[in-house]
């Protein structure tokens, strides 16, 4: 059985170890408000610019005589999809709950039931690129310690690579696998193709006021894809980044709330081994004075 001692040390113990996880929730925190903030910025503008990419596209249709380029080609009539370039986002630290296991998993489930071959494979984060090395997955590129700040280039960097190797044939598909923000408390795993966008043939796409597309729609979705690719990117390396932080945040604040308890149960028990210890020096008092 512990005795006081030993109950203090531990008391102490917890106590330096709750201190550790209250910094790290609060330096959490303070990195969840700032990617919060680009991120809700970002989705406007993602949501736009996909509405004028839908719509561009709508106005091709209606242009039977305009010849599609490789972009507008990859909108109206996708390729099979053989060859994909899939790009797995993660964190570069643990701590974070399950934050890495549940996008790993996701990332598992993809390879098995996706039936095309892996071309190119971009691994973000330590955690992503450890996976692909245990399953022994090549990857073409690999990013760490990134700043949210570096986002935007990485994303550039990777939307055009992946746009030129569309047009030459390398691959038909880009998808990523990343955590989608919800809240602090809720990031959904989950895997988004980005290129090439889903359009149903039969929609159209009307704006309540008419654009005009110069030279024409065709040559405008050309210009528009890398911008339309870097933004889907963007969006998806914000949306992991904000829920890497809410997560890490989140399981912080769990671990200092386990602590207090941790602290009150051991402090009970160290009171009533004192108390038991009292008592036991009264009752031998008593017994020696009565003899």
């Amino acid at each position: 059985m512990a005795n006081v001692q030993d109950i203090r040390r531990r008391i102490k113990s917890v106590k330096n170890t709750q201190q550790v996880t209250k910094a790290m929730k609060m330096i959490s925190a303070v990195k969840l408000r700032k990617t919060q903030e680009r991120l809700l910025a970002l989705r406007p503008y993602s949501t736009k610019l996909d509405e004028v990419v839908r719509h561009v596209v709508g106005r091709l249709r209606a242009v039977p005589t305009l010849q599609p380029g490789p972009v507008a080609q990859a909108f109206l009539a996708p390729r099979e999809e053989k060859n994909i370039h899939l790009v797995l986002v993660a964190s570069d630290k643990g701590l974070c709950g399950g934050f890495n296991a549940n996008v790993l998993r996701e990332a598992q489930a993809f390879l098995r039931d996706c039936p095309s071959h892996v071309a190119h494979f971009q691994a973000i984060g330590k955690r992503s690129i450890e996976w692909a090395r245990k399953r022994q997955l090549k990857a073409n590129g690999e990013h760490t310690g990134l700043a949210v700040t570096e986002l935007k280039q990485v994303a550039s960097e990777i939307a055009a690579q992946a746009a030129e190797q569309y047009e030459k044939g390398e691959i038909d598909a880009l998808y990523v696998v990343f955590n989608y923000f919800q809240s602090a408390v809720a990031q959904v795993p989950m895997v988004m193709r980005v290129f090439p966008v889903e359009i149903e043939p039969h929609v159209e796409f009307r704006a309540e006021t008419p654009h005009l597309l110069e030279p024409d729609p065709n040559e405008v979705l050309e210009h528009l894809l890398p911008l339309y690719i870097e933004t889907e990117l963007l969006r998806c390396l914000l949306e992991s980044s904000t829920s890497e932080h809410g997560a890490r945040m989140a399981a912080m604040d769990k671990a200092s709330s386990n602590a207090e308890e941790m602290i009150a149960k051991l402090t009970l028990n160290m009171n009533k081994i004192r108390q038991a210890s009292i008592t036991n020096q009264i009752i031998e008092i008593v017994s020696g004075a009565n003899a």
